[in-house]
């Protein structure tokens, strides 16, 4: 996941700017009526011009009611170009700071410190009035009775309620009862697949797994060694990493990783070894695409290069990644759904970031304003765009930037057949640490023919030893 960062917290009074709005309007409205009144200067008179003075300042106060205040955003940093990034938040904080008089002092957090930042936020040190943040369930459990972060189901309901929202985005934000803070960046997987050799080959796009092994066999080739000369498939793994792999194979066969309150891992069943042996067989048995443990493995280069049909797993800015280098790819390639076993339900997982409010906000109405202001629909659709981002909102993405675009329109249906990758657990990042974690080790014994009982095993056991 990503994570970034905002320093600074400034406090505004409110207290003087509304004084300060309120006694130049109200000068004005009452300078204007005591001269139309000039010849009936009655106590009558003087008290109903005092009343209508005060109702004026109300009314035009109450355009910008937080007028002068400051609020502090701490945000993480999506794509290659910061400036980008900065050039997108200047416009909205000026935008902001126009409609409501707030002005808002952003930070673009590392993602190497943000775990550190956020965690020493939620127990006492130094935290913004909101965030973009990740983990919310892990940072709500060690946020303490003056720190950390502050249920926001009030702002939900004006959003229009859990509905709103991806299921899976929900996920990340929603415990104990309560939103913790408002899902908006999404990122989920989808099929990627060379559209030139499944009109060559008469394929049709699998939704099954067994649909999916026959069209990856018949876009296999093998020397006389059987060693591959082309692949039908190719799994998209970072780095040799195959977890986020599983979660999705897992998902598609109606496994989960933990029960619904997460309080015990469930992956020690019938549906996680078929998804583990799934995975293995189709290197190890079927033969249709490479064991790809090697680090230097990638995915997309080896598509681009013509040596592989489909690939699994991909994200929404892989379109990027291919024409970036290759723009003789343009037009040869497609999304799909990815298939699950029987061609419904979860087929894919998806990760969310929410925007936080934190317990120590200096001015807690102005910084509901701001995230009201930032997860509006309008808003969001510009961030979407201006940062290759998908969306937790079903309305965002339902905007036609998505829908009218044949590759991200996959991802708008994927999206409601997903399922969190992530879990709500402080020892997450041991438990699913690359390359030594009990989870990616597991993975990793299954792409190498390792006996599948014997992993998960061992997985388990590891993890009671870490905890969680």
């Amino acid at each position: 996941m990503k994570k970034q960062i905002i320093a600074t917290i400034l406090a505004a009074s409110m207290a003087g700017a509304a004084l300060a709005g309120c006694g130049s309007s109200s000068s004005d409205s009452l300078s204007q009526t005591v001269s139309s009144s000039a010849a009936e200067t009655t106590e009558a008179a003087a008290s109903e011009a005092s009343t209508a003075a005060a109702e004026t300042a109300a009314i035009e106060s109450s355009d910008k009611p937080y007028d002068g205040a400051t609020v502090t955003f701490w945000m993480q940093s999506y794509g290659t170009d910061t400036a980008n990034q900065q050039n997108l938040m200047d416009s909205l904080v000026e935008d902001f700071k126009e409609k409501t008089g707030i002005t808002v002092t952003y930070s673009i957090v590392d993602w190497s410190s943000a775990n550190q930042k956020y965690t020493l936020a939620c127990t006492g040190g130094e935290a913004p009035d909101c965030a973009d943040m990740f983990f919310t369930n892990s940072f709500h459990q060690m946020s303490t009775d003056d720190y950390g972060i502050i249920p926001v189901d009030d702002l939900v309901e004006e959003l229009g309620e859990e509905d709103a929202f991806y299921d899976a985005g929900k996920a990340e934000c929603y415990t104990d009862g309560h939103w913790y803070g408002i899902p908006w960046r999404f990122d989920t997987r989808v099929l990627l697949y060379n559209t030139k050799d499944f009109e060559n080959a008469g394929l049709e796009v699998p939704t099954t797994w067994d649909d999916f092994v026959k069209a990856a066999q018949a876009l296999t080739t093998t020397d006389d060694s059987g060693n591959i000369t082309h692949a039908g498939l190719a799994w998209y793994n970072d780095m040799g990493r195959y977890d986020q792999t599983w979660f999705t194979l897992l998902a598609g066969c109606g496994g989960s990783m933990m029960n619904d309150d997460f309080t015990e891992f469930t992956f020690d069943s019938d549906e996680g070894r078929e998804s583990l042996q799934f995975l293995s067989d189709l290197i190890n048995k079927d033969n249709i695409c490479q064991n790809s443990l090697d680090s230097s493995y990638n995915a997309i280069n080896e598509f681009c290069a013509g040596n592989t049909s489909m690939v699994w797993g991909v994200t929404g800015e892989t379109p990027n990644s291919i024409l970036n280098a290759n723009p003789d790819m343009e037009g040869k390639y497609a999304s799909a759904v990815l298939p699950s076993k029987d061609g419904t339900g979860a087929s894919s997982i998806s990760f969310s970031a929410p925007i936080c409010i934190y317990k120590t906000a200096a001015n807690m109405d102005a910084t509901k304003e701001w995230v009201r202001y930032f997860c509006s629909t309008d808003v969001q659709v510009q961030v979407s765009e201006a940062l290759s981002l998908l969306n937790s909102s079903k309305e965002v993405m339902q905007n036609p930037y998505f829908t009218d675009n044949a590759w991200l329109a996959t991802f708008v249906d994927q999206g409601e057949r997903a399922v969190p990758g992530d879990m709500p657990l402080t020892t997450w990042s041991q438990l699913d640490s690359f390359p030594d974690g009990p989870i990616c080790t597991m993975c990793s014994k299954a792409v190498n023919g390792d006996n599948i009982d014997d992993a998960i095993a061992e997985c388990m056991q590891e993890i009671n030893e870490i905890g969680y």
